[in-house]
């Protein structure tokens, strides 16, 4: 008999929507033509890449010609750096302690190559980032700032709002660029709220394709990574992959519908979560960064028995959660560096589990984590 699973690795990755997958499925059929070309079906094609990006605009408060489709997140933040490093003579760039690597590798290899200077704010020791430290980063040789809206291992938000509106004013010119992978459908995004010139969507957090999108401000350099055709305007070569952009669009437009009422939901289920945690299992209960402003649906905690022996989460059969990023799955014999550079200690950080709550879970799931922790320890 199979058994029953809950699924609370959100972060992770989330379920395709049932909607975009009847999208995706009537696209593959319907927008199969390339939408390059000159024929009524390539003109389907073409406009439904243009329906999704007026989607996605209209979510983030942008220019439909400010939107251009990639294949991630990955894509999408290498594209940035790589466009810094090129269009500048050797720029100072800044990012904190626990960019996703898709920032930090990235930067950190171009420092390698002698292309950039760099700097890496650390955490408070809350897990939270301070604005005056990214303030006092900067330089007038600093030519881009990189800060992610939320962190994905522990859900801890950082206000990009403040620290891109000081650090433009101070240093007129400077470039901002935020990895909101994270935040679309558990918090508002709004690129001119958040007075950014870059912004890193992923459809796979919001129940989505796995495809990305990058808002880049028109006034904002943008250089391709790859050459090719002219498809994107140039920026991204390529034949269109209409289906998943399709799912994109529809996606980001259904992640805030009813945007309040889904936070305040995951957040129910989170601080229930938190709460039967700390009546289970008291003292021998660590949550991490728990007084820093996180996510509604993320919890990072461990646990540990009278005889220090942890609870290790993952071996149990009733749940499906993540001991950190996936994109990290295969290291299990190393603490997350995130945890470390968010102030968790080496013992904490090495037996902590990620829960990331998603729309679809309820507080009944939660009671069953609980059973399932307790029996797992």
């Amino acid at each position: 008999m199979v058994k029953h699973k809950v699924y609370v690795d959100n972060n992770g990755t989330t379920p395709l929507s049932e909607e975009v997958c009847a999208l995706i499925s009537k696209t593959l059929r319907s927008g199969w033509a390339n939408p390059s070309s000159r024929s009524d079906d390539a003109d389907v094609a073409a406009q439904l890449i243009k329906e999704s990006r007026e989607r996605i605009s209209k979510v983030i408060n942008c220019g439909e010609d400010e939107i251009t489709f990639m294949s991630g997140g990955t894509e999408c933040n290498n594209m940035v750096l790589n466009s810094i490093s090129k269009l500048y003579s050797k720029p100072h760039i800044v990012i904190s302690a626990v960019e996703h690597d898709s920032i930090s590798v990235y930067a950190r290899n171009l420092f390698k190559q002698g292309l950039i200077t760099l700097t890496e704010v650390e955490l408070n020791s809350k897990g939270g980032l301070e604005v005056e430290d990214v303030l006092s980063a900067c330089t007038t040789q600093t030519r881009l700032v990189s800060i992610m809206l939320a962190n994905n291992e522990t859900g801890v938000m950082f206000d990009v709002v403040e620290m891109a509106g000081k650090v433009k004013k101070e240093f007129p010119g400077l470039l901002f660029h935020t990895d909101a992978a994270q935040a679309l459908g558990k918090i508002p995004v709004d690129v001119a709220e958040l007075r950014v010139d870059y912004l890193t969507l992923v459809g796979h957090k919001f129940y989505g394709p796995r495809i990305g999108a990058l808002y880049h401000r028109l006034t904002a350099p943008l250089l391709p990574l790859l050459y090719g055709g002219g498809q994107e305007s140039g920026i991204r070569p390529g034949t269109e992959n209409t289906p998943m952009i399709a799912g994109l669009g529809l996606a980001a437009q259904l992640a805030v519908q009813g945007l309040s009422q889904k936070s305040l939901h995951m957040e129910k289920c989170r601080r229930y979560l938190e709460a039967r945690l700390v009546e289970t299992f008291g003292h021998k209960l660590v949550i991490n960064c728990r007084d820093s402003l996180r996510l509604p649906n993320t919890s990072n905690f461990a646990i540990f028995l009278e005889n220090c022996r942890s609870v290790n989460v993952l071996e149990g059969v009733q749940f499906i959660a993540s001991k950190g990023a996936a994109c990290h799955s295969h290291s299990t014999t190393k603490p997350s560096q995130i945890l470390l550079n968010s102030g968790v200690s080496y013992e904490v950080a090495m037996n902590s589990i990620r829960v990331s709550l998603g729309v679809h879970n309820t507080v009944e799931d939660v009671d069953f984590i609980i059973e399932d922790l307790i029996r797992s320890g």
